[in-house]
């Protein structure tokens, strides 16, 4: 059979981890794009989504078709402004509130926003440091910098310590945006 879906929802065409099934649709590795794939979707009620590097990640074994068919949250990162006190740079959660505070919101700056393929917050660490994403316009991931996972639902902050992350509160007083200029 050129096609199935095994029980780790993944979508196995000719014997390749091409894609996830969630819910009523499947998200497809856009190198399989073919007007065969699309019937046998269409065949099985299922719509797809077309992504880029789905194949690796499931290849890899880096994540299985059931973690990827979990819902993701969509991601900002918030790095300091470069008017900041450069004390305030680079340091752990501890010593940022013992010197200076909680994080404050009006300190930072958003230098991505958008969809990383994970809510795994050391997953998001290694992209954002070794490579960052089309559209990141900070300097590779460290600590103080701020990841802020949001849906429908709301958003959570994590503050990028010495090891792992620490859940903070960080109210932004604006709608983000990232200023592009050419």
């Amino acid at each position: 059979m050129r096609f199935t879906v095994d029980n780790r929802n993944r979508l196995i065409f000719y014997g390749n981890p091409v894609g996830y099934v969630k819910e009523e649709t499947a998200v497809v590795d856009k190198m399989f794009r073919t007007d065969e794939l699309n019937r046998y979707l269409s065949r099985m009620n299922l719509t797809p989504r077309w992504e880029d590097g789905i194949f690796d990640r499931l290849v890899s074994g880096e994540v299985t078709g059931e973690e990827l068919a979990q819902s993701r949250k969509g991601c900002r990162i918030w790095q300091l402004k470069k008017d900041v006190d450069v004390a305030m740079r680079f340091i752990g959660y501890e010593d940022q509130v013992r010197k200076f505070g909680e994080p404050d919101a009006g300190n930072y700056t958003l230098v991505f926003d958008g969809d990383l393929g994970t809510s795994d917050l050391e997953r998001i660490y290694t992209i954002c440091r070794d490579a960052p994403p089309p559209g990141y316009q900070g300097y590779r991931m460290a600590l103080s910098d701020v990841v802020e996972l949001y849906d429908d639902s709301g958003s959570e902050f994590y503050y990028c310590d010495r090891v792992g992350f620490q859940r903070i509160r960080f109210e932004q007083k604006q709608a983000p945006c990232i200023n592009m200029t050419l």
